[in-house]
């Protein structure tokens, strides 16, 4: 998904959230005044920090992984959006990874796609990649 996209569904996301109508603009607004109306938004799958990792199953583990796909949907620059299905296949897992090098770009320990505290932690900081 190119970047007018995801600046045009932060700024849906966060119009819906607030109740404002949005009509289409011409252009799409920059890139800064869209994350920062989207900062440390919530897709309210679930809150928790339980480690999240390819593999799990169950109605929990769905909840859990659908607000990770959620989350790097709204909260980074990732080039592809996710589908928030709950299921954490390949493409979540190389999302996870690539985040996970962004966010701890020093700390290669950390890069090994399963969401733990830390990758939580950053995920929900708001929008920063």
């Amino acid at each position: 998904m190119n970047i007018r996209k995801r600046i045009a569904l932060a700024a849906a996301v966060t119009a819906l959230g607030t109740g404002l109508a949005v009509a289409p603009a011409a252009h799409a607004a920059p890139a800064h005044s869209v994350q920062q109306a989207a900062v440390k938004a919530s897709c309210n799958h679930y809150s928790g920090t339980k480690l999240t990792k390819a593999g799990q199953t169950g109605s929990a583990a769905a909840k859990r992984i659908r607000e990770v796909q959620c989350l790097i949907n709204i909260n980074t620059s990732y080039p592809t959006l996710l589908d928030v299905d709950g299921k954490f296949g390949t493409k979540t897992y190389n999302a996870v990874v690539s985040v996970q090098k962004h966010a701890f770009p020093n700390d290669s320990s950390q890069w090994d796609g399963q969401v733990g505290t830390k990758t939580w932690a950053k995920l929900r900081s708001g929008v920063w990649w």
